[in-house]
């Protein structure tokens, strides 16, 4: 069965279909790493030993089940709008790929929007199923659409996409005559459509060419990734990259249950708790994980959506995480995760080194805990927000002695060790 599933949309991901393209993309199922967990929820918060996972296998079998359940279940065809109404949970990452692989369209709105509000999204998209988490599904009675919920109900008239994913055949759309009886989407086709409010008369859409340049732009294959996900997955942002291209790069992503995934204190200590190499925030949740003492030695990347607001919260990021790689994101998704954000690279001296390992040195037992230390740094990363050439070597040295490191340790510590001057 899965060597079915596996040649056909290895196949298919030629032709331009994101859904494809993204299954073709996940841990082969006959490989270890397909058990591993592709998202968690940390029900506990901050890593208190409750979570549940879906692992990358899951999530395959659970998108295609969906999937033939929307095409041959409730006829769903070729470029139908599907409204998608839910706070983060398990079960979107593969309602998103499950309305895709079937050939729909995801359209997103808030899950805080309001009754009218959500009438008005379904009327201007078209939307044939509005798909809703149970807490948010009175919302959707004036929209006149039929009603899917996110997960199973007490109530045996209500259909789920929960009970889709458990008892649907994830191999009907990869048949020979499934395929011949419905072409799969075009690159030019739209694959997801989001609505910021019910007010704005545009909204933001994205085809599947889109999509895929966004995933093949940011995804970052590299073992033993655990991402922090502070955004809503069904977001301009969120979709592309925490429903798609994390998972498609192997990235393990941890959503909050406990708590606003956007709680800034939350966040901070959840992404200690999982040794999070990646955080995908909000400006706040990056501001709160630049806290002074803040040990995040498993940091690498911070992603920050929209970008950072002042000058003076993106230099004391760069005080405090001096290790991390910023990108900040505004604009079109497409275009923001089909390019690398503009970064000046700056490897240490001798001397900046010596500074930051006896920094790090003196830190590692905060309140007779031990703290891990961090990984050998080769780099610092920097957001070079000016878009200027990488600045010269004593600058370089300026930056890290008199920025990241206050002057007066770096005094103190340039007297303990005369032979770093010499090397100034």
């Amino acid at each position: 069965m899965e060597e079915i599933l596996e040649s056909e949309y290895s196949a298919a991901a030629a032709a331009g279909d994101a859904a494809s393209f993204v299954l073709s993309r996940l841990p082969h199922p006959d490989t270890t790493a397909s058990a591993a967990a592709a998202f968690v929820v940390d029900v506990a918060g901050a890593g208190g030993g409750r979570t549940t996972t879906l692992s990358f296998v899951a999530l395959r079998r659970a998108a295609l089940s969906l999937a033939s359940g929307l095409r041959f279940g409730l006829g769903l065809r070729r470029g139908d709008a599907v409204l998608v109404l839910s706070p983060n949970s398990l079960l979107l990452p593969p309602i998103v790929l499950g309305v895709l692989a079937a050939g729909g369209v995801v359209v997103a709105a808030d899950p805080g929007s309001t009754a009218e509000e959500v009438a008005t999204v379904a009327r201007s998209s078209g939307a044939v199923v509005v798909v809703a988490a149970p807490e948010v599904a009175e919302k959707v009675a004036g929209a006149g659409v039929p009603l899917l919920l996110t997960s199973r109900s007490m109530d045996p008239r209500a259909l789920s996409a929960e009970e889709l994913m458990d008892d649907g055949d994830p191999t009907a759309l990869a048949s020979p005559e499934a395929s011949a009886a419905a072409a799969r989407p075009r690159p030019s086709d739209v694959a997801f459509v989001f609505y910021s409010s019910a007010t704005t008369k545009t909204a933001a859409t994205m085809t599947h060419a889109d999509l895929i340049a966004a995933v093949s732009g940011a995804s970052l294959p590299e073992e033993g990734r655990v991402c922090l996900a502070s955004l809503p997955i069904c977001s301009v942002h969120g979709l592309p990259l925490l429903a798609l291209a994390l998972p498609a790069a192997g990235v393990t992503t941890v959503l909050l249950a406990a708590s606003p995934s956007s709680d800034p204190t939350a966040a901070r200590e959840a992404a200690a708790a999982h040794g999070a190499t990646d955080v995908v925030a909000t400006p706040d949740v990056a501001a709160a994980l630049a806290a002074p003492l803040t040990m995040l030695s498993s940091l690498r990347r911070v992603t920050v959506v929209p970008a950072l607001a002042t000058t003076e919260a993106r230099q004391a990021f760069r005080r405090w995480l001096p290790w991390v790689e910023l990108t900040e994101m505004s604009g079109s998704p497409e275009k923001m995760m089909a390019s690398a954000s503009e970064q000046v690279q700056v490897a240490p001296d001798a001397a900046s080194a010596a500074v930051i390992a006896h920094i790090f040195a003196s830190l590692r037992y905060i309140n007779n805990v031990f703290i891990p230390s961090p990984k050998p740094m080769n780099t610092f990363y920097f957001c070079n927000t000016d878009y200027r050439k990488v600045p010269l070597l004593k600058k370089i040295q300026k930056t890290v002695l008199g920025d990241i490191i206050s002057k007066s340790t770096a005094n103190k510590i340039l007297r303990e060790h005369p032979e770093i001057i010499s090397k100034l």
